[in-house]
């Protein structure tokens, strides 16, 4: 990453003395100073006990310079209309994540017979902050009366976080108060197999699992994430390790990165998911869990989502080839998700995504 000019920082010293503190993490000084009225705000809104407000402005802005992220520091990221609450020890939601779950979120509602009396099973593994199953009720509930959202994750830290999310925003009003009888948060290990043993079928199964490879972490995150968010969301664990040889080799590292989806796919087959969406790190990834979906003959239609799956199109769906498959990629940007279907019901849910960008077009 290139320095900075010491100009900017001079600049910036003429606006408020703190501004240089945020340049380094910001990198411009129109994000600087977004993230300096912010903590300023947070400061006023969160008074420390200890501490003048000037003063823990100041504590605030040498954090964020050391690079802990804002949402650490704030102890918030908007997700959707949701606040979602962020604490060390648990990865913060991501804007691309937001943008899949409101698109899946869209097509579902589409999808299901407006006082349908059947109730939609939805299933979450590595739920995290509980962001995602959050978000899916919010934007279902107006529409479909009755939901039942189920959210995993092998972190307690993480299910307590989620806990404290649910309430956070019934408190807030950001979702019915109904919510906290649709959601129940479970500790599991999802490479249990008795986790999943009389859960019967669900119709949707959503998961945003650990998908960086170890390589991939020591090259493609940055020194923020390596340092402040914690690992086990990122790289798959040493108790769930790919059976791979040739350390350091290039194809071991990236089956390293893939290793919960082939028991995501088992889990999505034993529970009779008929829309499966799964989140990835770009679309070489996504391709190799295409791949894995296409040797059984489970599903019916498989799709690539990338970062922004609204995004328009010219008119032309971009295609891949993969294992003997013509896989369409959705939307704009870099490769995100896969989406995998099934049944007269799953088949509607492609349906829509066809007829939303014709009709954008």
């Amino acid at each position: 990453m290139p320095r900075l000019p010491r100009p900017l920082f001079h600049r910036a010293s003429k606006i408020h003395h703190l501004l240089p503190l945020l340049l380094p993490p910001c990198r411009t000084l129109s994000s600087a100073l977004n993230e300096l009225r912010w903590l300023r705000q947070h400061t006023l809104a969160h008074p420390h006990p200890q501490k003048f407000p000037s003063a823990y402005l100041g504590h605030l802005c040498h954090e964020r310079r050391r690079g802990k992220p804002l949402q650490y520091i704030l102890g918030t990221q908007p997700f959707g209309d949701l606040e979602i609450l962020c604490k060390p020890g648990v990865l913060i939601p991501r804007p691309e994540t937001e943008a899949h779950v409101t698109h899946l979120a869209a097509l579902l509602a589409a999808s299901i017979p407006p006082l349908s009396p059947n109730p939609l099973r939805i299933l979450d593994l590595c739920t995290g902050t509980g962001c995602i199953p959050l978000l899916l009720s919010a934007l279902l509930s107006p529409c479909i009366p009755s939901l039942n959202i189920h959210a995993l994750d092998i972190s307690p830290q993480a299910i307590s976080l989620a806990s404290q999310n649910l309430r956070h925003n019934i408190r807030e009003e950001n979702i019915f108060s109904s919510t906290a009888q649709q959601i129940k948060f479970e500790c599991a290990d999802i490479f249990n197999a008795e986790t999943f043993a009389g859960r019967g079928e669900w119709d949707v199964l959503v998961s945003n699992p650990p998908y960086v490879s170890p390589r991939g972490y020591e090259r493609d995150t940055s020194r923020s994430v390596r340092n402040w968010e914690p690992k086990l969301a990122l790289v798959p664990g040493e108790n769930h390790r790919a059976s791979v040889v040739g350390r350091g080799d290039d194809e071991a590292d990236a089956a390293k990165g893939d290793e919960f989806y082939p028991r995501l796919l088992k889990i999505a087959e034993e529970v009779k998911a008929k829309v499966v969406w799964l989140e990835v790190a770009d679309t070489e990834q996504a391709q190799r869990v295409i791949w894995m979906a296409t040797r059984s003959r489970w599903w019916e239609g498989c799709e690539i989502w990338k970062d922004w799956p609204d995004g328009g199109t010219s008119g032309e769906w971009e295609h891949f080839k993969v294992g003997g498959s013509k896989v369409r990629v959705v939307g704009e940007g870099n490769g995100r998700a896969v989406v995998l279907r099934r049944s007269a019901w799953g088949r509607t849910i492609f349906k829509k995504i066809e007829e939303t960008s014709v009709s954008a077009i």
